[in-house]
């Protein structure tokens, strides 16, 4: 009996994994040395609970793991060995946490709204259904964004193995956090999320039946990765400049007319005439209120349209 359990233990082992060892500038380090060891690290079998605190970092000794912690520059690539390959269907993510001031990546233990995601992995999407191109794969990566400022970070990868996620509570998720040193130029630092807490198991993405019917789309459960904010950001701010630049030259445009008109510089066409008769006074009169019309008619229409991007790109 004794043997047919090891088996069936080993067994399990082979069909779940981790993300023991850290893997940079092509050298992939020995288990655990970066990475805090997590609490599967004998049976390998996955976190289903989305509120339990152990799906941030799966940390066997919170607060003792003994990890050091690895300097990397922003911009490169961090990956992860994963002991046993990811076995089943799903998406890989990838996290990041700022340790605050007077923390460091071995005390910082990731509390608070301080989880920003780097990298979401999406399907592909046919009539047999959805694949991952990460199944299989025995080591994961990420670039690290350049534009994070220098410091102290949890690096955080997870996959969500979805072969089951057809009730609530089937979802597995499989994660780790190693401890790393960014270095670089960059200085923007992100709000985040909280972990446990950014997750229900009803999100679309986490409560799915692969199987039937069929799906035809998948949100990924978090938040956007902070690369697709930088970009709507970026969109917005483009946008916002060309709509100022363009009113302010349309006012000035605007204003240039008016002092050519009313100055006689120009003959006036026959629509800004409203009677027979009228004199060339009255009919700069007019022209003048006519401008002052369309000014004010341009500017709320510009202001709308201001108002329009904002909302589409935040």
């Amino acid at each position: 009996m004794k043997c047919v359990a090891a088996l069936a233990l080993l067994g399990a082992a082979q069909a779940h994994y981790t993300f023991p060892g850290l893997v940079y500038n092509g050298v992939t380090e020995a288990d655990w040395t970066f990475v805090r060891e997590t609490t599967n690290h004998y049976s390998h079998g996955p976190v289903q609970n989305v509120q339990d605190s152990q799906i941030r970092c799966y940390e066997l000794a919170p607060g003792s793991n003994g990890a050091g912690t690895k300097a990397v520059k922003a911009g490169d690539t961090v990956g992860f060995r994963v002991d046993g390959g990811i076995q089943h269907p799903g998406p890989l993510q990838f996290y990041m946490a700022k340790a605050p001031n007077g923390a460091t990546a071995e005390t910082f233990n990731g509390d608070g709204a301080v989880w920003f995601k780097i990298y979401e992995e999406h399907p592909t999407v046919s009539s047999t259904g959805l694949t991952w191109s990460s199944s299989g794969l025995q080591t994961v990566s990420v670039k690290i964004p350049t534009c994070i400022a220098p410091g102290y970070y949890l690096l955080r990868v997870e996959h969500i193995a979805l072969h089951s996620a057809g009730s609530s509570g089937g979802a597995q998720f499989y994660q780790a956090c190693a401890q790393i040193n960014v270095s670089g130029s960059g200085t923007k630092t992100f709000s985040g999320v909280s972990i446990p807490g950014t997750y229900s198991a009803s999100d679309p993405g986490i409560l799915i039946n692969l199987y039937w019917p069929i799906p035809t789309s998948y949100t990924n459960p978090g938040p956007d990765p902070i690369t697709k904010k930088n970009l709507r950001a970026e969109l917005r701010e483009n946008l916002l400049g060309i709509a100022k630049v363009l009113f302010a030259l349309l006012i000035f445009i605007v204003f240039v007319l008016s002092f050519v008109i009313q100055s006689g510089a120009i003959t006036l066409p026959p629509w800004t005439k409203t009677f027979q008769g009228a004199t060339a006074a009255q009919q700069s009169e007019y022209s003048a209120a006519l401008l002052s019309v369309i000014l004010v008619i341009t500017a709320i229409i510009v202001t709308a349209g201001i108002y329009l991007v904002r909302s589409t790109v935040a």
